[in-house]
């Protein structure tokens, strides 16, 4: 994870997560540079610099980039304990 991290941020990617889901990346980017990503040739070489730290899937995901997602899902139950 960390050597596809690493990879994007060569690429000029500041702001960003690769969160890995077993053989499977999936890249956070912050809303304002998914644009980023019509450029046929940077997707490409994104997505060649995820497979090369090891992963077979690379998906992006299209609600970009936020800080502290991942707690949203201990949340699910409604209040700040998780439960309703």
């Amino acid at each position: 994870m960390a050597t596809a991290e690493q990879a994007l941020h060569a690429l000029g990617f500041r702001e960003l997560r690769v969160r890995a889901h077993g053989e499977a990346a999936r890249i956070e980017l912050p809303p304002d540079d998914l644009p980023r990503l019509g450029d046929p040739v940077l997707r490409a070489t994104v997505l060649d610099a995820v497979r090369a730290a090891g992963f077979r899937e690379v998906t992006v995901d299209p609600e970009g980039f936020r800080s502290g997602r991942l707690n949203d899902a201990l949340n699910v139950g409604g209040g700040p304990s998780g439960r309703s």
